[in-house]
This record gives C-alpha cells, structure tokens and sequence, in this order.
C-alpha cells in the first residue's frame, strides 16, 4: 500500500512503521502529522477513503470521535483571551435557561472538565436525535444534574459538545463550526471542520471497523451512561446527514495536519506566548488540572485540565508531562507538545472499538522521540 506525503529525512522511520501498517492490515486509511513552528516535519497519509478504494490524499477528511473536543476547547480558550467567558461564572449567567433543575453552582470550567453532573443523557435518545440541536439542548435545560458540581468527574462523553456549543452560540451568535472556522481554520487554511458543506462530502473517508472485528469492545452497561445513549453506529456516522450536521463532541471532521497545526499554535502560545489563539497566562491557567483523579465515566484516572483537555498520561501524548490534547473513540487524536513547540495527530478511518489506547498512534509518537534530537 502506497504511503504519501512529506517525511523529513531523519524521520523516515516513522514512515516505514506507517507504511507497515497497510502491509499488516493493521490500517485501511489514516494520516499522521508532526509539525512545529508551522513547518511540516512530518505528514504522511495513505489507504483508501472507501470500499471504492478511491486514494485518500492530502485533502482527505475524516471524523475524529472525541478528539473533536479539543478543537472546540481551543475555541473557548480563544473566547476567554478575548474576554467574553470567564471559566469561574455560572453557566446560568450566560445561558439562563441552565439553571433550572439545581444546576445554578454549575460553573463553566465544571462542565469543561467533566464535573458538571451532566455527563449523559436520562431521556432515551437515537442517533437521529442528536441531529435535532434545538430538542438536545431543551433535554439538558430540563435533566437534574447526577451529582452536585465538582464533586465528582464522569467523562461527558455525548453531552460535552452540546452544553459547549451551545455557550458559544449564545455568546458570538455563530455556531462551533462557524466559529472555529471565522477566528482560526479559514485565516490559516486548516482542513477541519464541524458541520459539513455539501462540497466537502465528497473527500470524506468512511468508516469501517473491519480490521478489529474480533476485537472485544469493554463491557458497557445498559444504564443510560455516558457511552451508550444512543449507542455508536458506523454506518449511521458515514450518512450525509450527520456529516453535514454539528454534533461537536464526536463529529468533528478533518485531516490531521489540521489538528496537528492548532495543537502547534497552542503549544508556542504556551512556550514562547506567540498568541497564535490565546496569550500564555490565560492558556496556563485553562491548563490547569483540576483535582480529581479517576473518572468515573472511564473508571481510570485522567488528569483533565479546566479546559478540558487530558494531561499526558502514558506515552498517547508523547515523553513531556506538559502535553496537553484529546483523543477520540476509534484511534484518532491530537496533542501539543510545549517543551518542543509542536503538534501532533493521528487521524482513522478503520475504528478500533475498544475502550484502551490505540497502538497504531502510539508506536508512532513514541517512535518520533526515539528519534528526536
């Protein structure tokens, strides 16, 4: 399997373990960028975007679960540099309608970081619900919090996006597509994306599950959790339906040099206060981490920051504790790297459903600090 794209020399390591996955079947399509100081240093990409077997190339997109919410975390830090949100406000004071129901202590770094108590959903929804922004939105005003805010952390798997969104809809009057797109992507030609144009739909990658179809996924219960209501579907994903409609905590869809590039500015706006998005003291304290230490959603300790990104924890986000990013179901994620000044993503169109770290990224990530001087 062809692998393309720009390697630089002392890398080609890397390139070689990429190009292996295709030969191994351990990849059908996926793309890989590092790069630092806005300069590529690496951005490879291959395998096909459908059973067509049409190439994925440079422009290929795909949808990145979870590690969306990095790209719509960075859009609340760049609403707090610009002094419209203020972590420490209730969410009440900017949306009203949120504080029925008990949820009036809720404040805004509560919901980034996961301990709002609205982690999941109590009404039985479709995936066809979540399309319906208006009625998701109306089910959260209206749902008592599952514990009183800070109390607790429960990963807001589903939920997280919406309750978001829909603050930064009420204070720009621009969905998160809208906004990410008019303050960072548009201005530096970045290929990602919440809420497709139809001109788009024809360069997405579809999603398949088929080299991890014996792959046991962790039990989830029946219990209207985080994770299972609704529950995931593939093919319900790779419909022009839920391409074109934002559902930002796990629609988000894009290539990888994109999400490796906003990681980049993020990373030299916290090393050498670049304001690439956000002035270095406001992005230290939205990376501040809270302090719980498991989340009960996942049952293991992340180490969430008031903003709502994870903290290096492993080696998903490379050898530095300082890294900071998010990762999403199915193997995609992204990360910045401040003591290098760098980003990094991996970006999949071939699901891995389980629950743990995906392999893929991480033989690569630890790979590249084998190698780097």
């Amino acid at each position: 399997m062809l692998v393309k794209g720009y390697c630089k020399e002392e890398f080609l390591a890397i390139k070689e373990i990429f190009e292996d996955f295709f030969k191994t079947n351990k990849e059908t399509g996926a793309a890989f960028s590092i790069i630092q100081n806005k300069q590529k240093i690496i951005s490879l990409y291959g395998g096909t975007k459908n059973s067509q077997k049409d190439p994925w190339d440079e422009n290929t997109i795909v949808n990145t679960f979870s590690a969306s919410k990095g790209l719509y975390e960075t859009c609340i830090a760049k609403l707090i540099n610009d002094d419209l949100l203020d972590l420490e406000k209730p969410v009440s004071y900017y949306w009203p309608a949120f504080k029925a129901t008990d949820k009036s202590s809720i404040l805004v770094r509560h919901i980034l970081s996961h301990q709002s108590g609205m982690y999941r959903f109590k009404t039985k929804l479709t995936n066809e619900d979540l399309l319906d922004w208006n009625k998701i939105i109306t089910i959260l005003e209206n749902q008592e919090p599952d514990h009183k805010a800070g109390e607790a952390t429960y990963y807001h798997a589903k939920t997280h996006g919406y309750l978001i969104g829909n603050l930064i809809q009420i204070i720009t009057n621009l969905t998160t597509g809208q906004f990410l797109k008019k303050t960072i992507t548009k201005k530096n030609n970045l290929n990602f994306y919440f809420g497709l144009d139809q001109s788009l739909i024809s360069n997405v990658a579809n999603l398949s599950v088929g080299v991890f179809e014996n792959e046991q996924n962790k039990k989830i219960d029946d219990n209207f959790n985080a994770f299972n209501n609704p529950r995931h579907d593939i093919e319900f994903y790779n419909t022009t339906e839920w391409r074109k409609s934002e559902v930002p905590s796990m629609g988000g869809h894009g290539n990888s040099d994109a999400i490796a590039s906003i990681y980049d500015y993020l990373a030299n706006d916290l090393k050498n206060d670049s304001n690439n998005i956000v002035q270095q003291n406001i992005l230290q304290k939205g990376l501040e981490e809270t302090k719980s230490s498991i989340d009960l959603s996942l049952n293991f300790p992340i180490r969430w920051t008031n903003l709502g990104f994870i903290l290096r924890g492993g080696w998903m986000f490379g050898k530095h504790k300082d890294s900071f990013g998010h990762n999403g179901w199915g193997g995609s994620l992204g990360f910045a790297d401040p003591i290098n000044g760098l980003g990094i993503s991996y970006v999949t169109k071939e699901i891995n459903p389980t629950m743990g770290i995906d392999q893929r990224a991480l033989l690569l990530i630890k790979k590249f600090y084998d190698l780097l001087i």
